[in-house]
């Protein structure tokens, strides 16, 4: 299992600008690093940007139906943000995402390169920053349980595609496992 840091950083949309980071945090990112840092054996961080830090991102239209040109543009914008920045990142283990009040069209509330380093995701949803991360490290749809244990009784797993219903803050063990092999195959 690689050793080296995990990092994500959130971008905060400008849609999101007047909302408490400590909330967005405890809302949708703290029980999914927890897991990976379960999985992984080492921690991973959260670094938000706020709009203002990172306006070619904050201000990015995210609205589309062309989720592949979607990415690449953002993907352009936050090249161009780490490269002004003298940032170096292992893509492998940095992930970058773009956090979003709104849906990015009426079906899709996350995008996301899988594996990558790249992910869009819409508040809207509770689950839907943990599913596009989880998609980052190799998670899959197909490897999703409709049906996992958890305290409140047997609901989705976290990668299950649709987001209606009762959804775990849970990776399937398959899942658990995807993203274990995709770390593993770092060293």
């Amino acid at each position: 299992m690689s050793k080296h840091p995990i990092l994500l950083t959130v971008f905060i949309h400008e849609d999101l600008k007047d909302a408490n980071q400590d909330q967005l945090s405890l809302d949708h990112f703290d029980w999914v690093t927890d897991e990976i840092s379960n999985i992984s054996g080492q921690a991973m961080d959260v670094n938000f940007i706020e709009p203002s830090a990172a306006p070619s991102i904050s201000t990015f239209n995210y609205k589309g139906t062309d989720l592949g040109n979607l990415l690449e543009r953002l993907y352009a914008n936050v090249l161009s943000y780490i490269n002004s920045d003298h940032f170096v990142f292992d893509d492998r283990l940095h992930k970058f995402l773009l956090l979003t009040r709104h849906a990015i069209n009426d079906k899709i509330l996350g995008v996301a390169y899988q594996p990558g380093a790249l992910a869009i995701a819409s508040i809207t949803h509770n689950v839907t920053a943990a599913h596009e991360v989880a998609h980052m490290f190799g998670a899959r749809h197909e490897d999703a349980e409709e049906s996992v244990e958890t305290y409140y009784g047997p609901t989705k797993s976290t990668l299950y595609p649709t987001a209606e219903g009762r959804v775990a803050f849970r990776f399937s063990d398959k899942n658990r496992e995807n993203i274990r092999k995709y770390l593993d195959s770092l060293d």
